[in-house]
C-alpha cells in the first residue's frame, strides 16, 4: 500500500505529538523527531539528510502495514445503503411568522411563498412518501411558525394513528417553533404526539430578544421561557434548544450554552449565523475562530461530564466525531438530506431539504403528481445527493478529515460555491480543530479501561435510535 498525505494527519498538543490514520480511523502517540518528518511529508517539504530519509520509511511503513491489516472501518452510510425509501420529511405546514428574526434566511418564515399547508398536501405527502409500510419514519412540523397551523399539526397526528393501525407505517412527529405560541391544546397536543422538540432561542434575553423580535411588541424571551417551561414540565417528550450565535454574543458561547442549559434541556445546539458577510450580525474571521475556540472548550468540559454519566453536549459535530472515532466508522455523508430525508413545502413542492425551499433549481417535484419518486427531476437531484459522499466531492477527497467530517452543508456549499460539492471553507476550520483538540482527549479517557467501557456504553446507547447501532468498537494505540 502506498501511504498518501491524504492518508494520515499529523498535530500535537500540550507537548505531545499524534499520527492520525485516515482510512482506519486510529491514532497513535508519536516522538517529535518522527511528527517532524512525517510532518514535512504532509506539507509537501523535501526531506533532506539520511536521518529523515530513513525516518520517514520507517514511519511510512508502519502506517502501510497497519492500514492494510487492520480491521476495515465501517461506512455509516454509504451509496449502497440508500434505497428508495424516503424516512423523514420536514413539514412546512406554515409559511409565515409571529416573529422577525434579525438573521432569517427564509424571508420571516415565508419562503418567498407566505401560506399554509392544506389537507390535500398532507394527504399527498403521506402518500408519496410513507405507504410502504416499512419501518419507521418521522416527521418534522417546520415553518414559519408551525404552530400557526395546529389545526394541520392535529391532522397529521391523526393519520399517522390511521396509517399506525392499518399497518402502513409507524411515525414519529417532531416540531421546530419559537415556544411563543401556547395553549392548553398545544399542551395537550405536544403530550399526546409529539416525541421531539427543538425550541429555537439565543440565550440569555438582552441577546436574545434584539435578534429574535416578535412582530406584536412582546419579549421574545419572556413569553418563549414562560410556555417551554409549561411544555416541559411533566417530561412527556425529547426537548433541546436551538440557537444561533451572531455577532453580538460571539465572546459568550460559555455563557449562553449555561444559561440555556439550566432550563433541563435534553441538549443545547449552537451554530454560528448564516448571513451575508455585509450583515452587521456575521462573524469576522476573527469572531469566528474565537467561536470555534469556546466550542471545543464547551465541549472538552462536556465530554468528562458525559464520561461521568451526565448529558452530552449537543453540539452535533463534536459529538458525532466523537462517535465515529471511537467506532472506527467513516462518515461519507453530512446529512441525509436529499436522499431518505425530504423538506414538503405549504403548497406540496419537494426540496432536498429544509435549507433549499424556495431554490427552484432544487425543487424535486410536487407531492400531487402520483409518479414524483419516479419522475426524472426527482431522480435527477436525488441522485446528485447521493453520489456527493466525501470521495467524490472536490476538495474534500483529499483531506486527512474526510471521514470524521462527511463534507459541509451541501446548501452553504452551493450558497458560498455555486456547487453543492466543495467544502466550505469554515467549516473545514471547525471540523480540524475540534479534531486536533478533543481527540487527544478522546485517547485518555480510552487509555482508562473503565471510562473506556464507560464512554462506549454510552455512546452506543445515545446512537443506537439514530443510526440503528446495535454496539460499537473502538481502537485506540
Amino acid at each position: 500500500m502506498m501511504v498518501t498525505t491524504k492518508d494520515f494527519h499529523v498535530f500535537s498538543k500540550q507537548g505531545q505529538a499524534y499520527l492520525f490514520l485516515a482510512e482506519p480511523v486510529a491514532i497513535f502517540k508519536i516522538d517529535d523527531d518522527t511528527a517532524h518528518v512525517v510532518q514535512m511529508v504532509e506539507q509537501g517539504k523535501p526531506l533532506s539528510g539520511e536521518f529523515e530519509h530513513q525516518r520517514w520509511e520507517e514511519a511510512s511503513g508502519f502506517m502501510a502495514r497497519y492500514c492494510q491489516k487492520a480491521p476495515k472501518a465501517r461506512n455509516m452510510r454509504g451509496p449502497e445503503d440508500i434505497s428508495e425509501r424516503v424516512s423523514g420529511i420536514y413539514l412546512f405546514l406554515s409559511q409565515k411568522c409571529n416573529l422577525k428574526c434579525a438573521y432569517c434566511y427564509g424571508d420571516e418564515g415565508e419562503y418567498g411563498r407566505r401560506g399554509t399547508m392544506k389537507e390535500e398536501v398532507l394527504n399527498g405527502s403521506f402518500e408519496r412518501f410513507f405507504n410502504d409500510g416499512l419501518d419507521k419514519y418521522f416527521i418534522t412540523f417546520f415553518g414559519g411558525e408551525p404552530l400557526m397551523n395546529l389545526p394541520m399539526m392535529e391532522k397529521a397526528a391523526k393519520l399517522a394513528e390511521e396509517y399506525r393501525r392499518n399497518g402502513c407505517a409507524d411515525i414519529s412527529m417532531g416540531i421546530v417553533t419559537n415556544g411563543t405560541l401556547y395553549s392548553d391544546k398545544i399542551k395537550k397536543f405536544f403530550d399526546n404526539h409529539i416525541d421531539d422538540v427543538t425550541f429555537s432561542l439565543d440565550g440569555p434575553k438582552e441577546l436574545n430578544d434584539p435578534q429574535r423580535v416578535s412582530k406584536n411588541g412582546d419579549s421574545v424571551y419572556d413569553t418563549a421561557t414562560e410556555n417551554i417551561r409549561k411544555l416541559t414540565e411533566d417530561g412527556k417528550f425529547n426537548w433541546a434548544f436551538r440557537t444561533i450565535v451572531t455577532s453580538r454574543g460571539c465572546d459568550k458561547v460559555e455563557e449562553i450554552y449555561d444559561h440555556l442549559n439550566q432550563f433541563g434541556a435534553g441538549g443545547v445546539g449552537v451554530v454560528n449565523v448564516d448571513v451575508p458577510p455585509e450583515s452587521p450580525l456575521y462573524l469576522s474571521d476573527e469572531q469566528y475562530r474565537h467561536f470555534v475556540d469556546q466550542i471545543i472548550a464547551v465541549n472538552r468540559k462536556g465530554l468528562r461530564t458525559f464520561v461521568d454519566g451526565g448529558q452530552a453536549v449537543a453540539f452535533e459535530y463534536p459529538f458525532y466525531i466523537m462517535f465515529y472515532f471511537i467506532s472506527r466508522s467513516h462518515a461519507l455523508y453530512h446529512c441525509n438530506a436529499g436522499t431518505n430525508l425530504l423538506a414538503v413545502t405549504a403548497e406540496g413542492d419537494v426540496y432536498p431539504c429544509h435549507r433549499f425551499v424556495g431554490d427552484e433549481a432544487f425543487n424535486m417535484g410536487n407531492v400531487r403528481d402520483p409518479e414524483l419518486k419516479k419522475s426524472e427531476q426527482f431522480q435527477r437531484i436525488r441522485q446528485r445527493f447521493i453520489h456527493e459522499t466525501v470521495d467524490n466531492r472536490a476538495g474534500c477527497k483529499e483531506c486527512w478529515a474526510r471521514y470524521l467530517c462527511g463534507g459541509s452543508c451541501a446548501k452553504y456549499s452551493y450558497a458560498e460555491h455555486g456547487d453543492t460539492a466543495p467544502p466550505v471553507e469554515r467549516h473545514c476550520l471547525y471540523i480540524k480543530s475540534v479534531v486536533e483538540e478533543l481527540l487527544p482527549e478522546m485517547v485518555a479517557i480510552m487509555e482508562n479501561p473503565e471510562e473506556k467501557q464507560a464512554i462506549m456504553r454510552r455512546l452506543a446507547a445515545a446512537v443506537s435510535n439514530r443510526y440503528g447501532t446495535r454496539g460499537i468498537d473502538a481502537h485506540v494505540s
